[in-house]
């Protein structure tokens, strides 16, 4: 299991359908688990063997281990994807430090909180043995005391895949670093691309060795997956991912055929999905309904599906521009997103839940027994939906307790530098350079500084595209481009729009002037000896051609014809200001939805508390407490509809939600105490109204 809330970085602007295809994986798995032990599935384990107790609902869980692809491949790629960028724009990878302690931050205190409670509920006997108890705190258990068997502590049997994907965040950087030098070699970005997919093939063949060398010594098929090498293949589609949406991103004309079959036709890849789950289902060269496969051939079926499946459920979700889908729609819906952020949780307490509902006896006292000790003592649908609901519970608490406040914490402590890139600072620093290629180009220039040039314009047209990509992706992009904006932000947004629309036309105008000089260049990467005065003159001259409104009849030239032309420098000291003020924009409402959006959550919290108190004789009145939610209902409809209202001069303006605080505040006091009793100078306090 891997982090489910990539809430730092590029991870904020996420599609909420993300969210959900992580829930359905995490519940998914649950299902698995919870018809492993209701004897919904069949198994070998016991003499006799014991068939599935319903046939069909066996055949249609047994296709539902497919999903784990999905939690394998997503953090991958987005954990390389920077990297990649990089590498295909011919940079150096940039550090993963940052990356990875917010995901370690991610994966590890709700882990530790598990560990904890199960060494002190379930485990109590193994506190005698001190190596034992250590093992999981190390991150060691799947390794020792016996590395080729299953023995996990109760409560703790899936915990397997949090020291896998610690130590598959330790090799990702490893693996770029091992690679980029020989990609950076590459003369184009599809070049480096094709370079940097060398460990996917490489990948692939290990966990496809790990899986023969398993079954070859007959060890426990378990092993094949809970050791990191068994997911090789699937952190391999991860990698590749990376690489075809950072090509596409740094070069849209060398964009992969796969990233624009995703863009133009999702509904083929979510057909694609069904099918393997279906193929899973039947359980080829295997037993339909039986908890595990039981050949060599069928093993590497179900290895080849997960992989698989980790790619086609996840690309469609993660290219730029996709249409969107009947099942991305579902997907994104508010149950399934709630459920997609807290699914680490869910995931990771489960079987926790699954202990607690059979053995409830032996939390406190007792010795507890193993999940297989108790097989079949419940029915599938008595303990599907309690372990559902303990594991959604105790997934709640973790989320909103732990693992949010760590991560947004861990956002502002452990930033991506890359992402500073479009945020105002001072004047100009937030844009790329002016290209050094038209300061430096002259007709007379010899070829070796014309190449040169070439090579400098190219780099340049690379880091804008970038930058603009970023800004395209950036949360405040977002949340201006999907809402029903209204008042000064609807003003603002309008007019940035047309704004973002130029600053694209110009780019690929700049862009194909680029491309044209870079065509000029011969095979040694030299410009003919008879070209170096032509290629200067792409750079020196009013060669960049935008199409643009022509001024009214009266004032116009005989020969306007609705084209603006400017040299490649104008070009960008114009793209220059036209991103200043969009990052400036998207930045304000960035800044406007991460301050308010968490207040407005804990001011919701504490009305509810109000109106618990008011339900248990408390005197808190209920116009107050009525007019508290409509000011509370207000703020959210500005933040959403027209967060700018909420921005004064050069921060976010909370003076409102101050009021409502300190109102909601004393009607709390008030509400905590029973009718007759003197809540004191805070009862006269209201919450503000309207303005």
């Amino acid at each position: 299991m891997v982090s489910v809330v990539e809430a730092s970085g590029g991870g904020r602007t996420r599609s909420s359908a993300i969210f959900g295809i992580r829930a359905v994986a995490s519940l998914g798995l649950l299902t698995v688990h919870v018809a492993m032990f209701s004897a919904l599935l069949g198994t070998r384990e016991f003499e006799p063997a014991q068939p599935p107790s319903n046939v069909v609902g066996a055949f249609f869980v047994s296709g539902m281990p497919a999903f784990i692809g999905v939690l394998f491949a997503l953090p991958a790629m987005f954990y390389f994807r920077p990297v990649a960028r990089a590498i295909i724009r011919g940079e150096r990878a940039p550090s993963q430090r940052n990356g990875f302690m917010r995901r370690m931050l991610r994966l590890l205190p709700a882990y530790y909180v598990l560990y904890a409670v199960m060494l002190l509920t379930l485990n109590r006997d193994v506190l005698d043995d001190g190596w034992s108890a250590l093992w999981p705190a190390l991150l060691l258990h799947i390794y020792v005391p016996t590395p080729f068997e299953a023995n996990p502590m109760n409560g703790m049997e899936v915990t397997w895949s949090v020291p896998s994907m610690v130590q598959w965040y330790l090799a990702l950087p490893l693996v770029a670093w091992a690679v980029q030098g020989f990609a950076r070699r590459g003369a184009t970005p599809a070049a480096r691309a094709r370079r940097l997919m060398l460990p996917v093939p490489l990948l692939m063949g290990i966990g496809i060795a790990w899986l023969f060398v398993v079954t070859g010594q007959g060890w426990d098929h378990r092993i094949i997956f809970w050791w990191p090498l068994g997911f090789a293949p699937t952190i391999a589609v991860g990698v590749f991912m990376a690489v075809q949406l950072a090509l596409a991103e740094v070069s849209p004309k060398d964009t992969p055929r796969l990233v624009r079959l995703a863009t133009a036709r999702p509904q083929l890849f979510w057909l694609a999905s069904l099918g393997l789950y279906v193929v899973n289902c039947v359980r080829p060269f295997s037993v339909i309904g039986m908890d595990d496969y039981y050949s060599v051939s069928g093993l590497f079926i179900a290895y080849v599906i997960v992989s698989l499946f980790g790619l086609t459920a996840s690309l469609p979700l993660v290219v730029r521009g996709a249409r969107r889908t009947s099942t991305e729609r579902v997907l994104g819906s508010g149950v399934l997103a709630y459920l997609g952020k807290i699914s680490y949780g869910v995931y990771l307490w489960h079987m926790a839940a699954m202990h607690f509902y059979l053995q409830p006896g032996t939390v406190f006292g007792g010795e507890a027994r193993t999940l297989d000790q108790l097989y079949a003592k419940s029915g599938f649908w008595a303990l599907e939906a309690a372990t559902l609901t303990g594991a959604v519970i105790l997934a709640s608490l973790s989320y909103f307790l732990l693992e949010r406040p760590i991560m947004r914490w861990a956002d502002r402590r452990f930033a991506d530098p890359g992402r500073r890139a479009v945020r105002p600072g001072p004047a100009g620093s937030v844009v790329p350079r002016p290209t050094a290629a038209a300061a430096r180009t002259t007709k007379a220039a010899p070829p070796e500084d014309v190449a040169a040039s070439v090579a400098a314009a190219v780099a340049d047209r690379d880091a804008i595209r970038s930058n603009l990509v970023d800004l395209d992706r950036s949360l405040g992009r977002q949340l201006l481009d999907g809402a029903d904006l209204t008042g000064r932000t609807r003003r603002a947004w309008d007019e940035a729009a047309r704004d973002l629309a130029t600053l694209w036309e110009i780019f690929n105008a700049y862009s194909a002037v680029v491309d044209q000089a870079s065509r000029g260049l011969d095979a040694s990467g030299r410009p003919p000896e008879t070209g170096p005065a032509g290629i200067a003159e792409l750079f020196d001259g009013p060669t960049v051609l935008v199409s643009e409104e022509p001024p009214p009849l009266a004032q116009r030239h005989i020969t306007d014809d609705g084209q603006r032309r400017l040299t490649p420098a104008a070009a960008v000291e114009r793209m220059n200001e036209l991103f200043r003020g969009l990052a400036e924009l998207v930045t304000h409402v960035e800044a406007v939805w991460n301050e308010v959006t968490g207040r407005l959550d804990d001011l919701r919290t504490d009305l509810e508390r109000v109106r618990v108190h008011s339900d248990n004789g408390g005197t808190a009145p209920s116009e107050a407490v009525a007019a508290a939610h409509a000011e509370l209902d207000r703020l959210r409809t500005a933040l959403t509809a027209d967060p700018l209202s909420l921005w004064q001069g050069e921060r976010t303006d909370t003076a409102d939600l101050d009021r409502l605080a300190e109102a909601i505040a004393a009607l709390h006091e008030r509400a905590r105490h029973p009718a007759g009793h003197d809540g004191g100078p805070g009862d006269a306090a209201r919450p503000a109204g309207t303005r």
